[in-house]
C-alpha cells in the first residue's frame, strides 16, 4: 500500500504543457473510474486548476507512479516520457505534506489565495461520489481541508488582496472604514470592472452605477449586480451623488477632469470622494489629487498595495509551515497504525494495560494469595489474552497482504479503539 501523487504546476511546466494535462469537470468522473479500473489503483483523486493538474492515488506495490503516467499517456495520447521533466512525483507521507501546503495556499502562484481550498474540497467530493476516494485519500484530503482552514484563521497568510481589482476595493474600505451603504460609480464594463463590481458587492456596497460607451454592456454588467446603467456621456452629472468612482475605460484622453470634480465637490458639502484610476493610459487628470477631500489612486498606487500585501503574506509562510509540519506528524502516526506490525503491537499493548488494570482492581481480594499464587493468576490472565488475540493477529497479517486490506485494518483499529477515543 503506497500513497503516490503525480502532477505539474506553474513552477514545473509552462502553460502550453499544463493545458495538455488539464481536466475539465465533465471529464473527471470517467478518468477516476479508469484509474481505479483498468489501471488498478486502489483509490484516486484528481485536483485540476488553472495552475496545476495532480493525480493522487493509492497503490499496492511500488509502481503507482508508473500506472498514473501510463494513464496520462493513454488518456491524452501523449508521450509522457517527453513530459517527465515537467512532472513531479511524491510518495508516502510526502504526498500529505504537499497536499497540506497546496490547501494552505503556500504552493500557489498567488500566495495565500483562498480559491484553492474550495477546489481541494470539490476534488474530494467528486472522488467520493465516484467511490474512488476511500480510507486513505479521504483521510489525507480531510486533513488538508482542516489545515487549510487553520492556516487562514490562525495566520495572516490570506491577509490583504493581491489583484488590482481587490486592492482597489481594499483601499476604498480603508478610506470609509466600511462600504455598507456607500455608493459607487464604475466607468467601463470590461473584465477588470466586472471583477471590481463583484468585490464591491461582496464588501456590502449599497448602490452601484455602471457607465460605459456601449450602453448594452453597461446594462449587462449593472443587471448582473442589481445596479443602474447609463451611457458614458451621462456620468459627469452623477459624480456628486456617489462616494466612490472607479474608472477603467479605453479612452485615449482623460475622462475625469479637475473642473468636473471641483463642481461635484461643491455639492457634496465636505463629504470625501474616493477615485480609483485603473486605466492605462490614465482616465483621471492627476491634478484632481490636489482638491480638498478628494482621494485619487492610480494603477501605480494599487500595485504598491499588492506588493506590500505579497510581502506580508510571505512573512507568514513560516507560521503555516509549522502547522503543516505538526499535521504531517499526526498523519504519519495515523498511517503507521494501518500497518500490521504496529497494529498488532497496539492491540497487545492495550490488552496488557487492561490486564494490569483488572489485577489492580482485584488487589484487595487477592491479598491472601502467596507470591506464587499471584504469579499463577497473572500468568493465566496473560495466557488468556494471548489466546484471545491470536486469531485477530493472524487475520491482521492476512489482511495486510491483501490489495485493499488497509480498509479492514482500519476497521479492526476502530473495533479495538486503538486511537484511545471515548474509552471509559
Amino acid at each position: 500500500m503506497q500513497l503516490v501523487a503525480i502532477g505539474l504546476n506553474h513552477n514545473s511546466a509552462p502553460v502550453e504543457i499544463r493545458e495538455q494535462l488539464a481536466f475539465a469537470d465533465s471529464q473527471v468522473d470517467a478518468c477516476l473510474q479508469a484509474l481505479v479500473g483498468p489501471f488498478e489503483l486502489g483509490e484516486a483523486t484528481i485536483l485540476s486548476t488553472c495552475n496545476r493538474s495532480e493525480i493522487y492515488a493509492v497503490c499496492v506495490g511500488d509502481d503507482g507512479g508508473d500506472r498514473v503516467r501510463q494513464f496520462l499517456s493513454a488518456e491524452r495520447g501523449l508521450d509522457v516520457e517527453r513530459l517527465r521533466p515537467c512532472l513531479y512525483e511524491l510518495n508516502g507521507s510526502d504526498v500529505a505534506t504537499h497536499l497540506f501546503r497546496v490547501a494552505c495556499g503556500i504552493d500557489s502562484l498567488v500566495i495565500g489565495e483562498s480559491q484553492i481550498l474550495g477546489q481541494v474540497r470539490a476534488s474530494l467530493e467528486t472522488a467520493q461520489k465516484s467511490n474512488s476516494a476511500r480510507l486513505l485519500l479521504n483521510e489525507v484530503f480531510q486533513r488538508a481541508l482542516k489545515i487549510g482552514k487553520r492556516a487562514r484563521t490562525e495566520t495572516d497568510i490570506g491577509r490583504g488582496h493581491l489583484s488590482i481589482s481587490t486592492a482597489a476595493v481594499e483601499l476604498a474600505g480603508r478610506i470609509f472604514d466600511r462600504l455598507d451603504g456607500k455608493s459607487a460609480l464604475l466607468l467601463g464594463a470590461g473584465e477588470m470592472m466586472t471583477l471590481t463590481a463583484q468585490y464591491l458587492v461582496d464588501s456590502g456596497i449599497g448602490r452601484m452605477i455602471v457607465a460605459n460607451r456601449t450602453p448594452e454592456r453597461a446594462a449587462a454588467l449593472a443587471a448582473a449586480f442589481a445596479g443602474e446603467a447609463m451611457s458614458l456621456d451621462e456620468f459627469p452629472q452623477h459624480v456628486h451623488a456617489v462616494d466612490i468612482v472607479i474608472s477603467s475605460t479605453s479612452a485615449p484622453d482623460f475622462v475625469i477632469h479637475t473642473d468636473m470634480v471641483r463642481g461635484a465637490m461643491g455639492q457634496r458639502r465636505g463629504r470625501p470622494l474616493f477615485i480609483i484610476d485603473i486605466a492605462v493610459p490614465r482616465d483621471v487628470d492627476p491634478a484632481v489629487r490636489e482638491l480638498d477631500n478628494v482621494f485619487l489612486f492610480d494603477i501605480d498606487d494599487l500595485e504598491q498595495v499588492v506588493q506590500s500585501n505579497q510581502k506580508e503574506r510571505e512573512q507568514e509562510i513560516g507560521k503555516v509551515e509549522a502547522l503543516v509540519e505538526a499535521e504531517h506528524a499526526e498523519f504519519t502516526h495515523w498511517l503507521s497504525a494501518l500497518d500490521a506490525g504496529p497494529l498488532i503491537k497496539a492491540m497487545r499493548d492495550q490488552a496488557e494495560l487492561l490486564r494490569q488494570e483488572e489485577l489492580q482492581r482485584w488487589t484487595s481480594r487477592l491479598a491472601h494469595l502467596s507470591e506464587d499464587d499471584r504469579a499463577t493468576v497473572e500468568a493465566v490472565l496473560r495466557g488468556y489474552a494471548n489466546k484471545l488475540l491470536h486469531e485477530p493477529s493472524v487475520q491482521i497479517k492476512e489482511l495486510a497482504s491483501a490489495g485493499d486490506g488497509y480498509l479492514g485494518l482500519d476497521v479492526i483499529r476502530r473495533i479495538f479503539n486503538l486511537d484511545g477515543r471515548n474509552r471509559s
